[in-house]
């Protein structure tokens, strides 16, 4: 094969990372770095949309050094990452406007209230489609040049694609779009009345395109070559096809700076009141559909701890966790910005509990990571009792915790099932990386890609497995506790 490998750009919450794999679905070179975050006040989170881009150009580039590889040796470029974060900027100049307001962010809460009730379902605080209003709203002159068409408004998606094909492509795909709410599902199509109900003119949204779709070329000026860039996806669907999750029931876990629960739920929309129903992919004009769980605060949770001088960084709570049998009665609720699935509680704050003379940074490290399993375990069942189908018999898991075996021990002890890990650690970065070489013939199907997969490792529940369920009612209650005591009066009233 003259055109040896595809190049990932995986965008996380975090950092970028960039990669480069073969026909073989191994990983040849790799370059990660994290950017800013900005946090104004509690609750809100914006990044520096410049910073993003500048990061990925360099990292691409990079990569390629790495590889020792110029850009004529990739096939196709494939794009992924946060997905519900809001970008807008000038069309001419191609400055942003504003920062990024990240999908994490929590200033429309009130907002999301009052629109829950005008329009009869669920409008939440991670999706986009209040952070379009807000930037429409608070920039100055921003909605009047969106509407003459001035400025740019879309998801982080959008954003990438836009400068990496030097402004010809203003493109998103359904498992972008779908976290707008201003697209529907039934139709495939953006829904001219949700737009209108925020004031975004819906002919001034990008265009849709397949998931696995060749839909635009990458400018020579900023890889070195005009290359296609076949592949978009949310980092969440794009690790549900890294796993090669394609049948119904099939499900995933990703720990990153949250965790994000996905089960694929077949062909069909089916609307659930506990989970987040999604798109999935647009494969072969076809829409596939998943429900998805969160725990908002996953990995943040150790940095948080870190950033506390608690712990010196991520490597040393695994190895601190993993030096005791047990947290030593603490209790760690990852309640940073709010609780996800299946409190949907935007309001609930985090906490320690339990401290002794007797505690050591080693047990509020276990307590920690337990906390994180515990909240997986929540997500696990309210996704096996929303989904159509009988789901997540296994769970598969990916990201930068799922390195650790120790926890993920831990994580099938408190499911009471089996763990499934594959080979590499960057299943989002692999499947956007899939999903680009099968819409240039890179990989001519699935089967054939099945063949380049090594296998993993499972973990399977083990003696412990009975203390953990024990301990994870325990840590319910004390959730339960938590929660009441951090909600003031007025938010009772508002929340009734």
């Amino acid at each position: 094969m003259s055109i040896k490998y595809i190049l990932a750009i995986d965008a996380g919450t975090s950092g970028i990372r960039t990669m480069l794999y073969d026909y073989h679905s191994r990983e040849v070179a790799s370059t990660y770095k994290t950017f800013t975050q900005f946090t104004p006040a509690p609750g809100l989170l914006e990044h520096d949309p410049l910073e993003i881009w500048d990061v990925t150009a360099n990292l691409m580039n990079e990569t390629l050094r790495k590889a020792q590889a110029s850009a004529e040796d990739i096939a196709a470029i494939g794009v992924t990452g946060q997905r519900a974060s809001v970008i807008a900027w000038d069309k001419t100049s191609g400055h942003p406007i504003h920062n990024a307001i990240v999908w994490q962010d929590i200033r429309t809460r009130d907002r999301c209230k009052e629109l829950t009730k005008q329009i009869g379902f669920e409008v939440s605080t991670i999706s986009a489609y209040t952070k379009f209003e807000w930037l429409l709203n608070n920039v100055p002159q921003c909605r009047e040049n969106v509407q003459n068409g001035d400025v740019l408004i879309g998801t982080l998606d959008t954003w990438l694609i836009w400068n990496l094909t030097g402004g010809e492509s203003f493109v998103t795909d359904p498992s972008n779009a779908v976290t707008t709410m201003m697209w529907l599902p039934p139709t495939g199509k953006w829904s001219p009345e949700l737009a209108q109900l925020i004031g975004m003119p819906v002919e001034k949204l990008a265009t849709i395109v397949p998931t696995s779709h060749v839909c635009g070329t990458a400018a020579k000026e900023v890889i070195g070559a005009r290359i296609p860039v076949a592949a978009v996806a949310g980092d969440q669907q794009a690790a549900m096809f890294g796993h090669l999750c394609r049948e119904p029931g099939e499900g995933k876990a990703t720990y990153g700076t949250s965790v994000m629960v996905n089960v694929n739920t077949g062909k069909k929309w089916t609307p659930s009141k506990k989970t987040n129903v999604l798109a999935l992919w647009r494969i072969d004009d076809e829409d596939h559909f998943c429900q998805e769980g969160t725990v908002i605060t996953g990995g943040a949770s150790v940095s948080l701890v870190q950033e506390l001088r608690i712990l010196e960084n991520v490597e040393e709570s695994l190895a601190l966790a993993e030096s005791v049998s047990d947290s030593g009665g603490i209790f760690f609720i990852p309640a940073l910005q709010g609780l996800g699935t299946p409190y949907m509680d935007p309001t609930a704050k985090g906490a320690l509990l339990g401290l002794t003379r007797a505690s050591t940074r080693a047990h509020v490290a276990r307590a920690v990571l337990e906390s994180i399993a515990f909240r997986t375990r929540q997500v696990v069942e309210t996704l096996r009792e929303s989904s159509p189908v009988p789901a997540l018999e296994t769970l598969q898991v990916d990201g930068g915790m799922a390195g650790n075996d120790a926890f993920l021990q831990m994580q099938a002890d408190v499911l009471g099932t089996n763990v499934q890990r594959p080979n590499t650690n960057q299943v989002t970065s692999l499947g956007i990386a899939y999903l680009a070489g099968l819409a240039v013939g890179f990989w001519t199907s699935e089967t054939e890609i099945k063949k380049t997969k090594a296998p993993g490792k499972v973990f399977t529940p083990s003696d412990d497995a009975v203390n953990m369920q024990e301990r994870y009612q325990q840590w319910v209650k004390a959730v339960d506790v938590v929660r009441e005591l951090g909600t003031t009066d007025l938010e009772k009233e508002l929340e009734a």
